[in-house]
């Protein structure tokens, strides 16, 4: 075979190779979701990362598997540990839960799924009777990441010091404060119409 038969044979490929990125490129810009309605406040999508964190990582992920824990259970996540110490004092149940490098992937079964990653210190109070539900932290990193980026403008993550209560999850409200200097009042959700 002669050099200019390889040469040929090589900017074929490359051509052909160029002709599917471009036609997987424009099947992509079809598929992306098209953003409709008001875009949300930094205060919006904040109280949805902290209501997804508590509901996923603490109500459903951590609070069963140290619901008969009397002392400190370490518990591994996809990736990275959160060290939860459960206390309970009178009508109340703490876990104080430290997360290292702490993963949850949303959809385990996905290969390209959205995960929450949190590191930092977190303490989880349940009150009994009318007492509710609070949720502290300082200096904690909180996001939620989606591997195909199918809703950039929702990226709400950063280093958040947070005193949230309410009588359930989608009733914390309080006050947050990303990255040492955004200060976000966070409000209950609002019931769907």
């Amino acid at each position: 075979m002669s050099r200019n038969q390889l040469l040929l044979g090589l900017a074929s490929a490359l051509i052909a190779a160029a002709i599917v990125v471009l036609a997987i490129d424009e099947d992509d810009a079809v598929l992306a979701p098209t953003q409709s309605g008001p875009t949300p406040t930094p205060e919006e999508k904040t109280a949805r990362l902290m209501r997804t964190f508590v509901s996923r990582v603490i109500e459903q992920e951590l609070r069963p598997r140290v619901a008969e824990v009397e002392g400190t259970r370490v518990v591994d996540g996809s990736r990275g540990t959160a060290t939860v110490q459960r206390v309970i004092e009178g009508e109340h149940v703490d876990l104080r839960i430290t997360f290292d490098g702490y993963v949850l992937l949303l959809d385990p079964n996905a290969t390209a799924e959205n995960e929450i990653q949190v590191d930092g210190a977190v303490t989880y109070t349940r009150g009994g009777g009318d007492a509710g539900l609070r949720v502290r932290g300082t200096d904690v990193r909180i996001g939620v990441f989606d591997a195909l980026a199918r809703d950039p403008g929702n990226d709400a993550a950063g280093r958040f010091t947070f005193d949230l209560s309410g009588d359930d999850i989608g009733g914390l409200a309080g006050e947050a404060v990303r990255n040492d200097d955004e200060r976000l009042e966070i409000r209950p959700a609002t019931p769907a119409a």
